[in-house]
């Protein structure tokens, strides 16, 4: 089982508006396992998450209508969170998007922002394979290799065997 990041620095803080979509793209296909993240206790930390995988037709204008494929509600805590996913649901996942729905400040002004200090994953990652490494395609078949037993079909006539 390994541990897996974004290709961006997580370890900084991460300020993003209220409903926020983040998209990320893996280089190889991931069973996903666990999603990570740390906000805080304040009202700026992400209270609904909604995660959909393998989709590139999300943009803002969309996103709200569209069913996620797992749904989560955050706790507003400091400590790194580790939230399970369904596994039978992420065994195949090659993109990720996040949609921070809204934070614990329910539109207070003060909280204009969401804020997560750490985003992770836990998972498998498997390499996408490409064409098999040994092909045989069979060009002319050969009649005596695709014989048929209990019949006449495709054995050699030899008239003197009468």
């Amino acid at each position: 089982m390994g541990h897996y990041r974004p290709h961006f620095d997580i370890k900084t803080r991460i300020y993003i508006i209220p409903s926020t979509v983040v998209e990320l793209g893996f280089t190889g296909q991931v069973k996903l396992h666990s999603i990570l993240l740390r906000g805080s206790q304040s009202d700026d930390t992400p209270r609904t998450l909604r995660v959909f995988i393998n989709r590139d037709d999300i943009d803002f204008d969309n996103v709200s209508d569209l069913t996620p494929t797992q749904e989560f509600e955050l706790s507003q805590t400091s400590e790194v969170q580790e939230i399970p996913v369904k596994r039978a649901l992420f065994g195949k996942v090659r993109r990720l998007t996040l949609f921070f729905v809204d934070n614990f400040g329910d539109g207070d002004s003060e909280s204009e922002s969401t804020r997560l200090s750490y985003l992770g994953f836990k998972g498998e990652w498997m390499q996408l394979g490409r064409a098999p490494t040994q092909i045989l395609y069979e060009a002319a078949p050969n009649p005596n290799d695709h014989a048929l037993k209990g019949t006449n079909v495709n054995k050699t006539f030899n008239p003197m065997n009468r």
